[in-house]
C-alpha cells in the first residue's frame, strides 16, 4: 500500500493534518509526520534527516507521497531524496497539492490500494470540491485572460522566446515578481515554482511556445499579474540574436583535422598566439560540527552580500563593454544569489545539521546546480556553470580566499578547464587574443561574453588542452572549433591569410558606425561613450565613438586599501587621453558615497545615503582626496584634449568652490613646475533638480552640461530606482523628466554653452530623435549601444525631432511616451 508523509514546518500542524487522516482511515494507509525542527527556541522549519526518516518508516514496493506545505519543504524533502537510494527514491514522489486538502484526498484513495498515480492525481484535485462549492471559476487556460479562483488571480502566458524561459527573460520575470507585495506561483503542467526563485523559475524548463499559469495572492496580485503580462507581451525583454553574424554556432564536434584538436564553435574569429593557462582552484570544503548556528548564518549572509556587491561592478563594467543584453546575464548571476529558496535551503542545513556555513551553502549551490544539469534542454544545462560561478564566489569570502585575477603580460590564448562568466567579462580584449577551453558549450554564458567582447572562443576540447605548455604558439578558429597546438606552416599561413579576410570583413562593418552622425536634414550630433577604465577608450573608439563624454574615475578608487596616488590617476588618465588623441575626453571627478562606498573611507551611515554626503559634497569636505585628483587631470591634459566635470552640482555656491579648489591645485602645479593645461574646459553634471532650476545661473559660469539622468529621474520622482516598491516609477521618459531636459538645454544654449546626456537614456536608439528635439547636442553611452544611436540619427530631420518632443512633453506618463515613440518610429 502507497505510504503517506506530511511535512510541515510545525510539528503540531504535520501531526494534526495526520490526526485527521486517522479519523478518516484508520491504520490502513503507512502514515508518518515530518514537522519542525529540534530546536527548542526556533522549533519552526524543516529538516532533511527528519523527512529521510519518516519515508522510511512507511515506505514500501508501492512507493510513497510526500506532501508539503511551502518555501523550504521542498527543498528539504529533495534533499531527503538525494540521501536515499536511487532505487528507492525513484519509488518516493512529492506533490504539490494543497498540504491538508491533498493529504485527506491521498490518503483515501491510498486506502483503496490505488497506485502512486492514483493517489497523486486525487491529492491534486483536491481543491474541486471546495470550488465547487464555493462557485469559483477555475482560470482560463489561454490569452492571458484575467481570472479568479479560489487561490487568487491568475493569468496564462505563452512564452515566445527563441530559448525559452533562460536565464536572462527569467531574471526579468523574478525581478518584476519582485517588486510586487503578493505571492506569486508559475506552473507548468504538474510542476510549480516561486516566481520570486530565479533557481525554481528557471528549472521549470519552460520552452519556446510552452504555456506557463501564473496565479498571485495578496494586496498587489492584480498589479503584478498585469506587470507581468506587459513583460511578456514584450517577449520578456529578450532579442533573438542569431548566436553569430557570421558562423552556426553549434554543438556538433567537427570531424578531427590533420593536427587540430576538434572542439565547439564558441565565439568567431582566428586567434594565433602563444598559450596563457588559468586553472584556479578552491580550497577543499570540509564539514564540521558548529555551537553557533546563529553566527554562522550572519557569516554566509555577508559573505552573499559581499558576493552581490561584486557581481554589481562586474555588470556595469559589462554593460560598458559588450552592451545591456550581454550584462544581464549578472543581473541573472544576482538573483541567484538572492533566490529566497536558496538562502532558505542553506539556513535549514545550518539549524538541523548544526554545520559550518562553509559546507551548508556548498550543498545547497550545488543541490541547484544538480537540478540545472539535469534538464533535458542544453542551453539550459549550461546555467549550472553559472550557479556555481556565483556559488563559489561567496563561498570564496567565506573561505577567506581572494577571488583570482589573471592579468597577461602579453597578448596571448588563454586556456582553461573552463572560464566563470564573472572571469570572462572581465577580460581585456587587447591581451586575450582568443580562449580554449576544456569544458563548455556554444549556449554557454561564457561563450555568449566571448562574442560580446569580439574575442575568438573554442569550448569543449577536452582534456588535450592541458598538455599544452604555457607559451606554446597555438592557433585556434572559433568559426569552425578547431585548436591547432602544433601548427605547420602551411596552415599557419592559411589561417593568417583568413584571420585578415576576417579582420577586413570586420573593419568594413565598423566603418559605418565610426562615420558622424548626422540627420537627414545635416544636423551634426556629437555621440560619445561611457567609460569606467582606460582599457574601454579604445573599445569605444571600435564601436564609433567620437570621444569620451563619461570617465568615470570610481574604478581608480574602489576595491584597494588606500586612496590612489596623483601619480596612479596621471598615468591612467594620461593613458586613456593618449587613446582618444584629439577626440574630447571629459573626466568626471570622484563621485563616491550613496550606492558606491568606499572601505578605505568612513562615510558614516546615513537613513539616506543618496540624499547626504557624496559626490561633489564629499569631495569638497576632503581635499586630501580631490586636490590629487584635480592635479591628476590638469597633468594630464597638458597631452591631450581633457575636459574636465563635477557630480552632482546642486548650487551655484558648490560649482565655485569646486572651481576654486581647481585654481588652488592649479597653483600647486605652477610652485612644483609641472606641466599641466592652463586653459580646460570645465562642465558638470545636471542631475540634481536644484541645478535644472539654476542652470541659467549656473550656466554662466561652466563651459557645457551633461544631463545624468539616471539620478536626475530617481530624484525629481522622489523615487529611490533601486527600490522594488517604487521602481516602477523611475522612467527616464516620464514627461518631467523631458521638461527638465528640455528646461536644461535652453539655459544652456542662451548662455552660448553646449548641453548633452551621459545617462541611461541617451543609448536607448528609440529615445534619440526625441532628445534632439528637446536640444541637446551631444549624447554619451555605452559603447555597445553607439551603431543604433547613431543609425537612429542619421534616420531623422530636426522637423520631425521637434514635434516628437513637442508631443511627448505633453503626455501624461512615461509608458505613454514609450508607446507615442514605437508608434511614431518603431522599433
Amino acid at each position: 500500500m502507497v505510504g503517506i508523509v506530511v511535512v510541515a514546518h510545525s510539528a503540531k500542524i504535520a501531526e494534526g493534518v495526520l490526526e485527521m487522516a486517522r479519523q478518516m482511515v484508520g491504520t490502513a494507509v503507512p502514515l508518518a509526520a515530518a514537522g519542525g525542527i529540534d530546536d527548542p527556541e526556533n522549533p519552526i522549519g524543516t529538516d532533511a534527516i527528519k523527512i529521510l526518516a519518516a519515508i522510511q518508516s512507511v515506505y514500501s514496493d508501492d512507493g510513497v507521497v510526500v506532501l508539503m506545505d511551502l518555501g523550504s519543504a521542498l527543498l528539504s524533502a529533495e534533499t531527503a531524496l538525494e540521501l536515499l537510494p536511487p532505487a528507492e527514491a525513484a519509488q518516493v514522489h512529492l506533490c504539490a497539492a494543497p498540504l491538508v486538502e491533498g493529504a485527506l484526498a491521498a490518503v483515501v484513495q491510498a486506502s483503496l490500494g490505488s497506485s502512486t498515480a492514483a493517489v497523486m492525481g486525487e491529492a491534486l484535485g483536491a481543491l474541486a470540491a471546495k470550488q465547487a462549492q464555493l462557485g469559483v471559476a477555475q482560470g482560463e487556460e489561454g490569452g492571458g485572460e484575467m481570472a479568479v479562483s479560489a487561490k487568487g488571480q491568475s493569468i496564462s502566458l505563452t512564452v515566445r522566446n527563441k530559448l525559452g524561459l533562460h536565464a536572462r527573460p527569467a531574471a526579468r520575470f523574478v525581478r518584476t515578481a519582485n517588486q510586487f507585495d503578493a505571492e506569486i506561483t508559475v506552473r507548468m503542467g504538474k510542476l510549480a515554482a516561486n516566481a520570486k526563485s530565479i533557481n525554481q523559475v528557471a528549472t521549470l524548463g519552460v520552452r519556446q511556445g510552452e504555456t506557463v499559469k501564473i496565479t498571485a495572492v495578496g494586496p498587489e496580485a492584480e498589479q503584478a499579474l498585469a506587470a507581468l503580462q506587459a513583460l511578456a507581451d514584450d517577449n520578456f525583454g529578450d532579442v533573438d540574436e542569431v548566436a553569430a553574424p557570421d558562423v552556426e554556432i553549434g554543438d556538433q564536434k567537427l570531424e578531427i583535422v590533420e593536427g587540430a584538436l576538434a572542439g565547439i564553435a564558441g565565439s568567431p574569429g582566428i586567434a594565433i598566439g602563444p598559450a596563457a593557462h588559468y586553472r584556479p582552484t578552491l580550497p577543499q570544503v570540509t564539514e564540521r560540527e558548529v555551537t553557533d548556528v546563529a553566527g554562522e548564518w550572519v557569516r554566509l549572509q555577508t559573505a552573499v552580500t559581499a558576493a552581490i556587491q561584486e557581481i554589481e561592478q562586474i555588470r556595469e563594467t559589462a554593460v560598458r563593454q559588450m552592451g545591456q543584453s550581454e550584462a544581464d546575464i549578472f543581473a541573472a548571476h544576482e538573483l541567484i544569489l538572492k533566490d529566497p529558496a536558496l538562502l532558505e535551503d542553506a539556513h535549514q542545513r545550518i539549524l538541523t545539521r548544526k554545520i559550518n556555513a562553509e559546507a551548508a551553502w556548498q550543498a545547497a549551490y550545488e543541490a541547484v546546480a544538480a537540478r540545472y544539469a539535469a534538464i533535458e534542454d542544453e542551453y539550459m544545462r549550461a546555467r549550472a556553470a553559472d550557479v556555481r560561478d556565483v556559488g563559489q564566489r561567496a563561498l570564496r569570502h567565506l573561505l577567506g580566499v581572494t577571488h583570482p585575477t589573471f592579468t597577461l603580460a602579453q597578448p596571448a590564448i588563454l586556456l582553461a578547464e573552463d572560464l566563470t562568466p564573472s572571469d570572462t567579462a572581465q577580460l581585456d580584449p587587447a591581451l586575450a587574443l582568443g580562449i580554449a577551453t576544456e569544458r563548455g558549450g556554444a549556449t554557454s554564458h561564457t561563450a555568449i561574453l566571448a562574442r560580446g567582447l569580439g574575442i575568438p572562443a573554442v569550448v569543449g576540447v577536452g582534456p588535450a588542452l592541458a598538455a599544452i605548455a604555457d607559451d606554446q604558439m597555438i592557433a585556434l578558429d572559433g568559426r569552425t572549433g578547431q585548436l591547432w597546438p602544433d601548427p605547420d606552416k602551411k596552415t599557419l599561413a592559411r589561417l593568417k591569410k583568413e584571420q585578415a579576410e576576417w579582420q577586413a570583413e570586420r573593419q568594413k562593418a565598423q566603418r559605418l558606425s565610426r562615420e558622424d552622425a548626422v540627420t537627414a536634414d545635416g544636423r551634426r550630433i556629437e555621440v560619445a561613450a561611457n567609460i569606467g577604465s582606460p582599457q574601454e577608450a579604445a573599445i569605444a573608439l571600435q564601436y564609433g565613438a567620437e570621444g569620451v563624454g563619461l570617465f568615470r574615475t570610481e574604478f581608480l578608487f574602489m576595491e584597494r586599501d588606500s586612496a590612489p596616488t596623483e601619480e596612479e590617476q596621471l598615468a591612467a588618465y594620461q593613458k586613456a587621453a593618449e587613446v582618444m588623441g584629439e577626440r574630447p575626453l571629459i573626466i568626471r571627478t570622484l563621485d563616491v558615497g550613496g550606492d558606491k562606498p568606499l572601505r578605505y573611507l568612513d562615510l558614516g551611515r546615513e537613513d539616506n545615503p543618496f540624499l547626504g554626503w557624496r559626490g561633489i559634497r564629499f569631495c569638497l569636505d576632503r581635499p586630501d582626496i580631490f586636490l590629487p585628483q584635480l592635479r591628476a587631470i590638469l597633468r594630464a591634459g597638458a597631452a591631450g584634449n581633457v575636459k574636465l566635470m563635477f557630480p552632482m552640482i546642486g548650487t551655484l555656491a558648490e560649482l565655485r568652490a569646486a572651481k576654486e579648489m581647481m585654481a588652488q591645485a592649479k597653483e600647486e602645479l605652477r610652485q612644483a613646475k609641472l606641466p599641466f593645461a592652463e586653459k580646460m574646459d570645465v562642465g558638470l553634471m545636471i542631475e540634481v533638480p536644484s541645478a535644472v532650476a539654476v542652470a541659467d545661473q549656473l550656466a554662466r559660469e561652466a563651459d557645457f552640461f551633461s544631463i545624468g539622468t539616471n539620478d536626475l529621474t530617481q530624484y525629481l520622482l522622489a523615487a529611490d530606482r533601486g527600490n522594488r516598491k517604487v521602481a516602477d516609477l523611475v522612467n527616464a521618459l516620464h514627461p518631467a523628466v523631458l521638461r527638465m531636459v528640455r528646461q536644461t538645454a535652453v539655459a544652456a544654449h542662451e548662455a552660448g554653452i553646449w548641453v548633452g546626456m551621459c545617462g541611461e537614456l541617451a543609448g536607448n536608439a528609440l529615445a534619440a530623435p526625441l532628445l534632439l528635439g528637446l536640444g541637446l547636442d551631444e549624447l554619451s553611452m555605452a559603447s555597445p549601444a553607439i551603431p543604433a544611436v547613431k543609425t537612429a540619427v542619421r534616420q531623422t530631420t530636426m522637423a520631425q525631432a521637434e514635434e516628437l518632443a513637442r508631443v511627448a512633453v505633453g503626455l501624461e506618463s512615461g509608458t505613454a511616451v514609450a508607446e507615442f515613440l514605437r508608434k511614431e518610429i518603431g522599433d
